[in-house]
């Protein structure tokens, strides 16, 4: 498979190294100072991996989809927009695989805490809250997988209604979930779902080591989308690896 790479950062470099292990060619590497590719380019390349900037994504969605090479996008801090790229996507017939987070273990630790929170959901004396660490260069606070939790949560305690995060002012309310934040140092990512009551607290921990894991599942992704049309979460892609 030759893949082409939209944003040659520590992502995209994890991503060509994982490839070249799996015996997959990275035929294209794109930045924000690159020349637009040829036509000669595009038509060599099976899949396009995005983990570039979330204001350049829109472009070359357009111009990849156009071409007809599916695309799995890592870039976050763009779901405003995800109407539009379903548009782009159908309109040409080409399929796209997103995803806020593309680590296997997160997937996993994703159906963790949904049955913690229905088990939770049947007592009330307990909270609920989301804590999640990063490294201080990242764009998006809260980050796209904290909000995904959160969401997730939401579905599943019925004592909950809303997710609160940024600088809180005041006490948080009981229908109230809240994502707290930090931004330092090179930490890959670490996020946590907590549960408190007056007798005790359980907490769910996922702690990226590396960035392995995500260029695994974003390859992972490249494969399984292959072939097949529209617009799809990686949560699909896991399920149908997992139940196919």
């Amino acid at each position: 498979m030759n893949i082409a790479l939209i944003g040659y950062g520590k992502m995209g470099k994890e991503v060509e190294a994982v490839a070249g292990e799996r015996g997959w060619t990275v035929a294209l590497r794109r930045t924000s100072r690159s020349s637009p590719p040829s036509e000669a380019d595009m038509r060599s390349i099976d899949v396009v991996i995005h983990f570039a900037r979330a204001d350049s994504l829109r472009q070359h969605v357009e111009e990849w989809s156009k071409a007809g090479k599916p695309m799995v996008v890592g870039t976050t801090g763009w779901g405003s927009d995800l109407d539009a790229m379903k548009r782009i996507i159908d309109t040409n017939g080409t399929g796209l695989v997103y995803g806020s987070n593309f680590s296997l273990g997160m997937q996993i630790f994703q159906r963790m805490v949904r049955r913690a929170g229905a088990l939770i959901d049947r007592f009330p004396e307990y909270d609920a809250g989301i804590r999640e660490t990063h490294h201080r260069h990242k764009a998006d606070s809260p980050s796209g997988t904290a909000l995904m939790l959160g969401t997730m949560l939401l579905e599943k305690l019925s004592r909950k209604s809303e997710l609160v995060h940024g600088t809180l002012r005041g006490p948080v309310k009981p229908e109230q979930l809240p994502i707290a934040s930090l931004r330092m140092g090179t930490e890959v990512g670490e996020h946590a779902v907590l549960f408190d009551s007056p007798a005790d607290t359980i907490e769910l921990v996922h702690k990226a080591k590396n960035r392995r894991g995500f260029a695994l599942g974003a390859l992972l992704a490249a494969e399984w989308i292959r072939g097949r049309t529209g617009i799809h979460t990686f949560d699909e892609v896991v399920s149908d690896l997992l139940d196919p």
